[in-house]
């Protein structure tokens, strides 16, 4: 499991403890959680054992697809497990999943709808007053802020031959938005062996999300250009890509850790 993370709040840390706190109940897989920021912030001293952290020196916008290039990297498993920070997903699912995506196919989608929960239903999750409710009325294919789920955004699994035949993800990515899509047309246009668990809802912790780290983010419209000429690529085009960024993860030393480099 590959966690890509940058800490600016105390309501995401909550979160990340009480995600990892849910997933080390997997007690045969390893947790990797990849901080991403200009100096180290995370406490890791009350994780679970089984839980890793990964710190990469990165002052500038945060860059998810390069934390979850890093995380992948210094993962042991064949089958890669990439979920955010705030995602909670049935532990049943995970298990099925997990042995889809080992025996069958190339990647899967553990959920096909989201629970988007509010600020006070978020804290007596946290308070464990109540466990989560995977069972309530109001999943939704979106998700709050006019997102719309797609195969590569919340928690999915994928093999890592498939990873690396697509060349990870694409690191020019920067800021909020986008990278999630931009690996699922990869994905969709390269293989048709992908899985989704129907009638599995995910529950998606509240944290604070302004409308300057997201939608009006300086970088996204650039991101949102980028994901539009991957969409309109031809097939040749889109393998060569692939290629050069499967090229760019294999650089000797890219991804020491604390060595001060930048995300390319």
């Amino acid at each position: 499991m590959i966690v890509p993370i940058r800490a600016p709040s105390e309501a995401r840390l909550r979160n990340l403890a009480y995600v990892l706190d849910w997933y080390q109940q997997m007690s045969d897989w390893e947790l990797l959680v990849v901080e991403q920021d200009s100096t180290p912030r995370l406490d890791s001293t009350d994780w679970p054992y089984t839980c890793k952290r990964i710190y990469v020196v990165n002052d500038g916008p945060f860059n998810k697809g390069w934390g979850l290039n890093v995380g992948a990297r210094a993962a042991g498993s064949d089958v890669l497990f990439f979920c955010d920070a705030d995602v909670l997903l049935e532990h049943s699912a995970l298990k099925t999943a997990a042995s889809l995506c080992s025996r069958r196919a190339l990647a899967v989608k553990p959920f096909d709808s989201l629970i988007d929960l509010n600020l006070a239903d978020t804290q007596v999750i946290l308070s464990h007053e109540k466990s989560p409710d995977f069972g309530r009325t109001d999943a939704s294919p979106m998700r709050g802020n006019r997102e719309k789920l797609c195969f590569c955004g919340g928690a999915f699994f994928m093999r890592r031959n498939l990873y690396r035949a697509l060349g990870g993800f694409d690191e020019r990515f920067v800021g909020w938005g986008a990278e999630d899509d931009a690996m699922t047309l990869k994905m969709q246009r390269m293989t048709t062996e992908l899985a989704v668990l129907e009638g599995r809802a995910a529950i998606h912790l509240w944290h604070e999300r302004s409308d300057a780290s997201t939608f009006a983010s300086p970088n996204y419209p650039n991101n949102l250009r980028m994901l539009k000429d991957l969409a309109v690529a031809p097939d040749e085009s889109l393998r060569f890509q692939c290629d050069l960024q499967r090229q760019m993860m294999g650089s000797p030393g890219k991804y020491e850790v604390g060595m001060g480099l930048n995300p390319l």
